[in-house]
């Protein structure tokens, strides 16, 4: 896969943890939200060492240090990271709230996973 593919990966799960930061940051706040999303980075950082460079503020996500990191992989290497990370996210955030964040967030999130599975396959 090119590099045109991986960074249009990238691109697609940067804004869709934005749109995840936006909705839950409203419901729980900035502060544990961005314990969660630390959580699951923990989760799957040893794996996908590129997660080491996802900066958390009270401003939200970004995922500019991790441009650099990823240059080198495949798309689906970068996709099947972010599959792992959301997966441990979403755990949290249904133990967290039994539920309501998860299927608040599932009719975002679905779409856009399913875009990256689809920009994956064109290849």
């Amino acid at each position: 896969m090119g590099k045109g593919s991986s960074d249009q990966i990238l691109e697609l799960y940067s804004n869709l943890l934005l749109e995840i930061w936006e909705d839950v940051s409203a419901l729980i706040g900035e502060t544990i939200l961005a314990l969660l999303f630390q959580l699951a980075i923990n989760k799957v950082e040893e794996k996908y060492p590129f997660f080491a460079a996802v900066h958390l503020s009270e401003e939200g996500v970004s995922l500019e240090g991790v441009k650099e990191r990823v240059r080198s992989l495949p798309a689906v290497e970068i996709h099947r990271g972010f599959q792992g990370f959301m997966t441990h996210l979403f755990d949290l955030f249904t133990t967290l709230s039994e539920g309501v964040i998860t299927r608040e967030l599932f009719p975002k999130v679905i779409p856009k996973v399913k875009e990256a599975e689809r920009l994956i396959s064109k290849q």
